[in-house]
C-alpha cells in the first residue's frame, strides 16, 4: 500500500503526517497502518489523516484536534512510500 507522507512541525517538534483513505482513520484499521508508517520513521510520532468533504479526520496515539487546526495540506510537500515494503536501512545513525 502506498501512502503520501510529510513531516510537519507545528510547534517546532516534527511529526509525520500520512494521508490515507477514510477507513484507515478508524482504530481497528488504523493501528496496522500506523505501525507500518512508523517503521519508516522510527524516531517520530505519526498521525494518519484522511481528507473528508467537510474537513479532515485523523487517528494517532495522541490528541489530534489542535494539530488538525494547524494543518494546511496544500502547503506541505509530500513523498510517497510503500508501506508494504520494509524501510530502507541506509539512514545515518543519529549519534
Amino acid at each position: 500500500m502506498r501512502v503520501q507522507v510529510t513531516q510537519f512541525a507545528p510547534h517546532g517538534s516534527p511529526i509525520v503526517v500520512a494521508v490515507v483513505a477514510s477507513a484507515f482513520t478508524l482504530k481497528d484499521a488504523a493501528e496496522p497502518v500506523l505501525k507500518k508508517v512508523a517503521e519508516h520513521y522510527p524516531a517520530l510520532p505519526v498521525m494518519l489523516v484522511s481528507i473528508e468533504p467537510n474537513g479532515f479526520r485523523a487517528y494517532a496515539p495522541f490528541q489530534t484536534g489542535e494539530l488538525l487546526a494547524l494543518l494546511q495540506l496544500e502547503q506541505l510537500h509530500f513523498e510517497e512510500i510503500d508501506i508494504s515494503l520494509p524501510p530502507e536501512d541506509d539512514a545515518p545513525l543519529p549519534f
